[in-house]
């Protein structure tokens, strides 16, 4: 299986990321550019033409069995349709079409960018015979992604773990996604870096735990995280929980404090005493590699269905 290869995408914010997956495990040829060459004109067109350069360039043309791209996005069930990319405004309503794939020579999926970090997870931290596995990466927003028996969860629309936009009673503070009073208000980077601006603006928001992690408001910010992460531990009763993202990652952050938050906030006895956290730091190809992987199990699926049909 060493020689079968799936395409692996990650399109953010900031940069365009692309790599091959191969059946070993491995990935081969990363490339990383900047996401601004979606800026102008038509983005699947335009991605179309990067892929196929890309794979001309890398010495992977022909030799591609599937491929997945991941976007800070809400995808549809058949994981074909960006139906909302706030902020990524060129992908907002793209549709992967039939002419794209035969262009290709591929299947071609999208999916939320954090179904594929806990894709990565899943695979790089041997959870794959876990049952129920939860990802929460709490980096500009709050992202959450949901695993059932190796499966990422998408729900009826393709929209499931959109943990970062369940309401809180009584705020008023307006989401980048439009409605009012979402969680990732006050439990994202986004939200960090406003309380750094209010009330510590002289300092470095890279330092922000090491100089004031013991202030009260530093404190508060991170019994708030627990809040929904406790949440939906005791909704779903979970085999483990993988906790990452861009604020985790920060020097000095207090995971033992936002552990000790999680187990007040959990029901007791159960899922108290024996849930999991195990916290992930993630690199430039983690996001590559999950959707990779997941392109990868993808084609190996349908070539399996196959043989038994």
């Amino acid at each position: 299986m060493s020689d079968i290869f799936a395409l692996g995408i990650d399109i953010g914010g900031t940069n365009f990321r692309m790599g091959v997956v191969g059946g070993d495990g491995k990935i081969h040829s990363f490339t990383r550019t900047p996401s601004n060459v979606f800026s102008d004109g038509n983005a699947e067109e335009i991605l179309l033409r990067e892929i196929k350069v890309y794979l001309k360039q890398s010495g992977f043309e022909g030799r591609i069995k599937a491929a997945a791209a991941g976007i800070p996005a809400t995808v549809s069930k058949d994981k074909k349709t960006v139906l909302s990319s706030p902020n990524l405004k060129a992908f907002d309503g793209v549709t992967i079409s039939q002419d794209f794939e035969t262009a290709l020579g591929f299947s071609f999926y999208i999916d939320r960018d954090v179904n594929f970090l806990l894709q990565n997870d899943i695979a790089k931290l041997g959870l794959s015979g876990e049952k129920t596995v939860l990802g929460f990466y709490i980096g500009t927003g709050f992202g959450n992604a949901i695993s059932f028996g190796g499966k990422v969860y998408s729900g009826c629309n393709g929209t499931a773990g959109e943990l970062g936009h369940v309401p809180i009673l009584g705020s008023t503070d307006v989401c980048t996604c439009g409605n009012v009073g979402c969680i990732e208000t006050r439990c994202s980077g986004k939200a960090l870096e406003e309380l750094a601006a209010k009330h510590f603006p002289t300092d470095d928001i890279k330092k922000i735990f090491t100089l004031h992690g013991d202030s009260e408001i530093i404190r508060e910010f991170i019994k708030d995280l627990s809040i929904p992460i406790s949440t939906e531990i005791n909704i779903l009763d979970p085999d483990c929980c993988v906790i990452g993202g861009g604020v985790v990652d920060m020097c000095d952050f207090p995971k033992e404090l936002l552990m000790d938050a999680i187990r007040m906030r959990v029901r007791k006895p159960y899922p108290e005493q024996t849930f999991n956290v195990i916290f992930t730091k993630h690199d430039q190809q983690s996001g590559v590699f999950g959707s990779g992987d997941f392109a990868l199990n993808e084609y190996l699926s349908q070539i399996g269905n196959n043989i038994t049909n």
